[in-house]
């Protein structure tokens, strides 16, 4: 069973295929939040923001069988940022594409609430749940290197730079390397206290 998540803001709850579109009017149809995901070239129509975000729904949902993570919806849950219950991103994990990094955290946050501390909110509840794990030791985030502000939430919540990787196929697409982060569970678990919950 897929937990839910809590936290003063936010709930963290399973996806369902249902989500479909409440992805694309949140995440696939912004160009702005799209420019920095993979999957950026299908969103230039409707059909392939659809597409796109049935398949991101599929490979956030299926781990979760056999691996026992995923990625979670994230909802509104203080009627202070809008619509309880609204659909406002993703966070969670996805399984690992460097061998022995262990699992990937992926997270996305509409638009119109950059800025807020969701992300590092959101975060923050996906590493306290998957550090609990005894079988999880460590875990990894990549953005592009002009993604500033994904940058500093990653070392907001203890995460640091290790090296950088070809993910996504970032190279041959032109973007370069990629920044890989990466935080442990006891770097982490000592961390915690000094990370604000927001």
């Amino acid at each position: 069973m897929i937990p839910t998540l809590k936290t003063k803001r936010l709930t963290l709850r399973p996806f369902s295929i249902s989500d479909q579109d409440a992805m694309v009017d949140m995440i696939m149809s912004d160009m702005d939040v799209m420019y920095w995901l993979p999957g950026s070239d299908m969103v230039s129509t409707l059909e392939g923001q659809q597409e796109l975000a049935l398949e991101y729904i599929t490979d956030f949902i299926e781990p979760w069988d056999e691996l026992g993570f995923g990625v979670w919806a994230v909802c509104i849950k203080n009627i202070g940022l809008g619509t309880l219950g609204n659909f406002i991103g993703y966070c969670g994990f996805i399984p690992e594409q460097i061998e022995g990094a262990g699992p990937e955290l992926a997270y996305a946050i509409g638009k119109s609430m950059w800025g807020t501390g969701l992300a590092t909110q959101a975060l923050i509840a996906c590493l306290d749940w998957i550090f609990l794990k005894p079988e999880v030791c460590r875990v990894y985030a990549v953005t592009d290197k002009e993604n500033t502000a994904s940058r500093r939430v990653m070392k907001k919540i203890g995460m640091r730079h290790k090296k950088d990787v070809d993910l996504y196929n970032s190279v041959a697409k032109g973007g370069g390397l990629l920044p890989f982060y990466s935080i442990e569970r006891e770097v982490y678990l000592l961390k915690t206290e000094a990370v604000p919950g927001e």
